[in-house]
């Protein structure tokens, strides 16, 4: 096992004596963090890449351990990961940088899988493709049929475009609304 992973398991185990010990505190803490995940104006993905960089400035090895295998979980690349940590660099110089350096063994210690393992995400993420082009093609498809009717029923072209963007914006904010009365109807929030 390696270093970045032994300091990912020594989180788990610790904040586990930690939530025995406090548990009214432990509760609000996972209360907080469960809010920090949520979809909001940041991506989740996002959230931990953010982390990932506060991590290196505060030189906090568990942190990193832990926000780098959460940013990966979420579907992070390499590439995002490692320019979170640059920025972390760039803001905390030198010592920043090297603790940057965790960043890379996280990397390698938690990409770890098989290539069955690899073969079977390949084809998880072919299909959530495949879904989301089919639904990408309907909304484009609810698109021309929105800007048809807006073609028969207004003559000006400057209120032609005027009205298709206010139905849009109403469309995407009604649309937000039930999906998210949907989620929550299906235990998903």
């Amino acid at each position: 096992m390696g270093i970045m992973s032994v300091k990912f398991e020594e989180v788990a185990s610790n904040l586990l004596k930690i939530n025995q010990v406090s548990p009214d505190q432990m509760k609000a803490w996972n209360y907080f963090t469960s809010l920090y995940g949520q979809e909001g104006a940041l991506s989740p993905r996002h959230k931990e890449l953010t982390a990932i960089s506060l991590s290196i400035y505060a030189r906090c090895e568990w942190c990193i351990a832990t926000h780098v295998k959460s940013a990966l979980q979420l579907g992070a690349t390499n590439q995002e990961i490692i320019e979170a940590a640059w920025i972390a660099v760039l803001m905390g110089g030198g010592p920043s940088l090297m603790y940057a350096q965790r960043v890379l063994q996280a990397l390698e210690e938690f990409q770890d899988v098989s290539d069955e393992e690899q073969i079977i995400r390949a084809q998880a993420q072919l299909a959530i493709d495949s879904e989301y082009k089919k639904l990408y093609w309907q909304l484009l498809d609810y698109v021309k049929y929105l800007c048809n009717e807006v073609d028969s029923t207004v003559h000006e072209v400057g209120a032609k475009w005027k009205l298709a963007h206010n139905i849009a914006e109403n469309d995407s904010k009604v649309l937000a609304r039930l999906v998210s009365k949907e989620c929550e109807r299906r235990g998903w929030a």
